[in-house]
Parts: C-alpha cells; structure tokens; sequence
C-alpha cells in the first residue's frame, strides 16, 4: 500500500493532442529530471477538451498539452488558473487573462502547394485567392470540427477578408471550392497535396517543414495580407488529482530548454522572447474574442454546408 501511494504521488496524467514526435522527447526529459512517472492519454483536441468537460472533478487527467489557445479558452472554466514563474520570459500577445492556459509554441498558419503540378508564380498568395473558382476541387483542408488548427485556420481567413466578405459568404464561397472533400485531420490534409491529389492545402508551418525536410517536394507560401500565428497551450485540469506534478509540468514546458528543443528540432516558433530567432513573417493579429463568441455559429454552419 506504502509503495502505491508513493507511485501515484510521483504520477502525472497528461492529455495530450500533440503528435508523438512533439510529446515523446519532452515527457521522456521531465521525467528524467524531476522523478515523476507520465501516463498519456492521446487524442484529438476536440475530443480530449470534451473529455475533461464531462469527467467528474478529480477523476481524470492533470494536464492538457496542446490544443490551440482559441479553444482552449471556450473550456477555461475546465482548468485551474496558474502562472508559472517564468512568465515574464513569455510573449503576452495571446496570454489568458485568467490564466487559464499557458502559451507553448506559436503555430503560424501557412498554405502549401504540390510543385510538381503548381508552378510557384501561379500558386496563391492570398486568402482571397482560396475563394476563386480556379481552385475548385482542388484544396485539401482538415474538417474545422475535429482539427482544432484547421478551425484557426478558417477563422483567419474570416476575420482578414471580413472588410471584403461576411462570415457567411467566407464559408460558403470556401465550403463550394471544396466539393465536400475534406480531410478528417491535418496530416491527411497535407497528404493529399504530397501526393498530388490535390493542388494546394492549408496547413500550419510546423507540419509543411517537417513533411519538406522528410522529402516532399511542396512549397510553402505565407499569405501576402499576412498570417496569424496563433500559440497552443497548456492548462492545468481544475482540481487535478497531481496538482504539484502538474505546476512543475507547467514550468518545464516554457523552460529555455524546452524552448530552444522547440526551434532547433521541431520546427516550431517558440513563445519565449529570449530565446525566438525563427525567421520574421507578417503576422496580425487574431481576435480570440471573436473567434470564441462566434465558434458555435460557424462550426453549425459549416457542418450544413459539409454534410
């Protein structure tokens, strides 16, 4: 009984929608420095996000790693506000003003083409462009209600045409080019444009540099009105049954190290202002209050016009 009680005071359950390539090293690297054993449970951000809305308080995970900030902040009165002591090291542009969440990388959002079949001139090079006829059939994007990335997505291509469309002819006019071809998650997404099934795609940067490094033979373009760069976060599960464990997770996941590991190896952008040297792109700004208020509304009408 003494040895279990011990073992579940060095545990720690992590709900994670990071792939394992992105988890793997730094769970394996916490566990080495602090003692503390890591029981993942994988899973879509959607899916986990729900997981944690309907379990008893104390009954499930820790923490959830991953997920973007957007919807992390529509179940923020799921988590247990924390502010790790490294916070002022941390870029505040998409802080929780609860502190519900912690940022973790910053995920530029990119749109890719097959070279083979797309010569750079005529790939796209606007979010308006996705809306033009001559791309019909021949986009390949993630289905906005399990990806959480692909809902960002989508949401940036709103709110930077919004002085040019309405909400409603976005998603009409997009949904129409997409013939009701939709990938069930990014790395299919992606997939479709490598293997030349579909032209272009809409992807984040981290995912269309490592299928490029690996091989693949597509480009990557960053819109010309600009791209959000939207992090992902984690959050501590409110009322945790490894609170403790949990805030030293937090901690470690915006150490430099782990920051530098993000950069130098896994091609992600770091959130750290000390330690960012990733090369500069148009960024603006994403409105997260628009984009929580209004998830519901597009996620109905998306689901209508993708049947």
């Amino acid at each position: 009984m003494e040895e279990y009680r011990l073992a579940e005071e060095q545990k720690l359950t992590v709900y994670t929608s990071h792939k394992k390539e992105i988890y793997e090293p730094i769970i394996k690297e916490f566990e080495e420095r602090s003692g503390i054993w890591v029981e993942i449970v994988p899973g879509g951000t959607n899916e986990l996000l729900e997981k944690i809305r309907f379990e008893e308080n104390g009954s499930g995970g820790d923490i959830m790693f991953g997920g973007g900030i957007d919807s992390l902040e529509v179940y923020s009165g799921e988590f247990e506000p924390y502010r790790p002591t490294q916070y002022d090291h941390l870029d505040h542009t998409y802080a929780s003003e609860t502190d519900s969440y912690t940022v973790f990388s910053k995920l530029p959002t990119v749109l890719i083409y097959n070279k083979k079949m797309v010569i750079s001139a005529g790939a796209p090079r606007s979010w308006e462009e996705l809306l033009s006829s001559r791309w019909k059939g021949n986009i390949a994007y993630a289905d906005p209600v399990k990806s959480g990335s692909s809902y960002t997505s989508l949401q940036t291509m709103i709110q930077v045409l919004s002085s040019q469309y309405s909400q409603e002819q976005v998603l009409r006019n997009f949904s129409y080019n997409l013939e009701h071809d939709i990938a069930q998650g990014s790395e299919e997404a992606i997939e479709a444009v490598v293997a030349g099934e579909k032209l272009i795609g809409i992807t984040y940067e981290e995912a269309a540099l490592k299928r490029i490094e690996a091989g693949a033979d597509i480009g990557v373009i960053y819109p010309e009105q600009g791209t959000t760069a939207v992090p992902d976060g984690c959050a501590i599960i409110k009322d945790a049954p490894h609170q403790e464990n949990a805030r030293l997770f937090m901690e470690f996941i915006v150490s430099e190290d782990v920051q530098r590991l993000l950069e130098d190896q896994l091609h992600r952008r770091s959130v750290r202002e000390d330690v960012t040297n990733a090369e500069a792109i148009e960024e603006i700004p994403y409105d997260l209050n628009y984009s929580r208020e209004h998830r519901e509304e597009v996620l109905a009408l998306w689901e209508e016009l993708n049947p």
